[in-house]
């Protein structure tokens, strides 16, 4: 067996052992932020209406729910594997390990694609290591997917092949409505390429190249149609509209945008960032030309930078570390492709080493408790499945009524959609309850912070910490007395 393929076997088993091991560890774990909404609140629309309508409602308050207006294609298949397999949690985590295993031969062909044999173990590790990836693949969310079906469509792009194009684009645009901006990106740029390249396209005719995207765009286009007709436009009468809203002023614009930046390099990122950078300058200063290929992708980064810079402008929407992992992936294979022309192999091996040191301080990036923390991008917030198990023992062995509890994100409503089971406790969003269950992992209010520290208003009365995670139960003084 030649050494290259010795390294590549040795990394693609490492990666393989970390998923394995990661899969073990988490597969009973319950729904974790935003997974709660967008995997278990949405399928419980589909479980508990028996599959009665196909569209999720903004709001169902007979069923404590409610719908984002996102394409559903998870929350459904999803419920469907409720029904057939049975009401377990492991149920996602079962259903995006085999997206793992999709994801690992993908990623193997599109490396291949772009480097030589000696680099593509290097690599394809870097790229399945990289921290948020791997904290995704821990939660089970759309967003895990979302970069598995990127993969396969860029791949079928560059191979020509129209079945897979076909599969890859549709669960992409299917998945979210950011798969659904992501996959129109690369169509707007493979039509782009189609007409204006002066390579040659293999006389290949424009409907064959462009039918795949035909089958997804129609579903798209009257699943959509049925929901407006529904439903009205995303936004309105919806609690996610908040996000959609103009920013109220231009410090509130520049705040947005350094939030922006801030996601796109946290958790060990930078170091990519810096790579691509150098890389851009050296090729600059040698007047190097780039290959249609890397052409083709760094113009659906160009463009995929430029939407999230635009939301940055004219939106309050929150940037989250999971939606940069397609930018990411493009400047990793564009930085490291184009160094291997500057860098002898032995010194590219140094560089791979850096690149997986500062992917592995990624799950260690856990800012001061008023600073917004991505939970669902680190590995970090892995104690909080114990300690969470731990604050409801306590509620319950101390007969605590769940009427007089509040919590934050992660806590609140019903406890059946993040763990489902316990469906008859309910946990109210208004802070002004006898008890509060407080957490870092929470993200709350500045202000909410500063009431619980302040001890005329609430008291700790048990608090579990492990690693960077804490959950607290206050009582409220103020209430606590007139209750007494």
């Amino acid at each position: 067996m030649k050494s290259s393929n010795k390294t590549n076997f040795l990394f693609f088993g490492l990666a393989f052992l970390t998923y394995c091991i990661l899969s073990v560890i988490c597969w009973n774990h319950v729904y974790f932020w935003d997974n709660i909404q967008l995997t278990s609140i949405e399928a419980h629309w589909y479980y508990l209406t028996d599959f009665k309508y196909l569209i999720i409602p903004k709001s169902a308050p007979n069923l404590g729910l409610y719908g984002t207006g996102g394409p559903p294609l998870l929350p459904l298949v999803t419920a469907v594997l409720w029904k057939i397999v049975g009401y377990k949690v492991w149920v996602s985590h079962a259903l995006i390990s085999l997206f793992a295993i999709v994801l690992f031969y993908n990623t193997w062909k599109l490396v291949r694609h772009f480097f030589s044999q000696e680099y593509v173990g290097w690599i394809s590790f870097i790229i399945l290591m990289e921290t948020t990836l791997l904290s995704q693949f821990s939660i089970a969310p759309p967003d895990f997917i979302l970069f598995t079906a990127f993969i396969i469509s860029l791949r079928a792009i560059f191979e020509r092949k129209n079945t897979l194009l076909a599969i890859g684009f549709f669960i992409l645009i299917a998945i979210s409505m950011r798969g659904f901006f992501t996959g129109s990106i690369i169509f707007i740029v493979h039509i782009f390429f189609y007409i204006y390249s002066k390579e040659d396209s293999g006389n290949r005719s424009f409907f064959k190249t462009f039918s795949p995207y035909v089958p997804a765009f129609l579903i798209f286009t009257t699943y959509f149609s049925f929901y407006f007709i529904t439903q009205g436009w995303f936004f309105t009468n919806s609690k996610f509209g908040e996000a959609q809203n103009y920013p109220t002023s231009i410090m509130y614009i520049i705040r947005h945008l350094c939030d922006l930046g801030m996601r796109l390099i946290e958790n060990g990122r930078i170091i990519i960032w810096i790579i691509a950078f150098y890389v851009g300058l050296k090729l600059v200063k040698t007047k190097t030309k780039l290959s249609k290929d890397m052409k083709f992708i760094l113009w659906v980064f160009i463009l995929l930078t430029g939407l999230y810079f635009v939301f940055a402008l004219i939106t309050k929407m929150p940037f989250l570390t999971r939606y940069f992992m397609p930018l990411i992936l493009i400047l990793t294979i564009f930085g490291l492709a184009e160094l291997t022309k500057f860098f002898a192999e032995k010194k590219m091996k140094y560089v791979f080493i850096l690149i997986l040191c500062f992917e592995i301080t990624g799950h260690f990036w856990i800012y001061p408790e008023k600073t917004t923390v991505i939970w669902d991008s680190t590995l970090a917030h892995l104690p909080y499945y114990k300690l969470r198990e731990e604050c409801f023992d306590y509620v319950d062995k101390n007969k605590i009524d769940y009427k007089d509890i509040s919590g934050g994100f992660c806590f609140y409503d019903n406890r059946s959609f993040v763990e489902l089971k316990n469906p008859d406790k309910i946990i109210s969003r208004d802070k002004d309850k006898l008890y509060f269950i407080y957490s870092n992992v929470s993200n709350i209010p500045d202000d909410w912070i500063d009431e619980f520290k302040d001890p005329e208003q609430w008291s700790p009365i048990k608090s579990f910490q492990k690693g960077f995670v804490i959950i607290t139960i206050y009582k409220n003084r103020n209430l606590h007395k007139q209750k007494f």
